[in-house]
């Protein structure tokens, strides 16, 4: 939950400085960044997973990476926790993927109308 949170306020202060900046489409490129930390937590908790399956790789069951303990934590460890931990952050990553498209075509809408309400 904390890895989830410091995740969102990072995104949350990307897009205002991005904003600030100046640049074009800044929440699309900040949920860009979200989905990039997505596919990467994603490949984290796969490699937890697979080698929490390896017994020889581990005395007993342990958690392989620091990104997967940030979102796993300390107690209940289990391949089920796991593997479901593993499947509903596929689940949100696909979820971040699909609305890429949409945010960044409402953007663009949102944008040219005020330039021309502007104008």
């Amino acid at each position: 939950m904390i890895f989830l949170s410091i995740c969102i306020i990072f995104v949350t202060i990307a897009i205002v400085v991005l904003r600030k900046a100046g640049v074009l489409y800044p929440f699309s490129k900040g949920f860009a960044m979200a989905t990039g930390i997505s596919l990467l937590t994603v490949a984290c908790l796969a490699q937890n997973y697979t080698q929490s399956l390896i017994p020889v790789a581990n005395d007993g069951i342990a958690i392989s990476n620091q990104i997967a303990y940030w979102i796993i934590g300390e107690d209940g460890w289990s391949h089920d926790l796991f593997l479901n931990t593993f499947k509903l952050s596929i689940f949100f990553t696909g979820i971040i993927i699909i609305l890429y498209p949409v945010i960044l075509v409402a953007e663009s809408k949102f944008s040219s109308k005020a330039l021309c309400s502007l104008r």
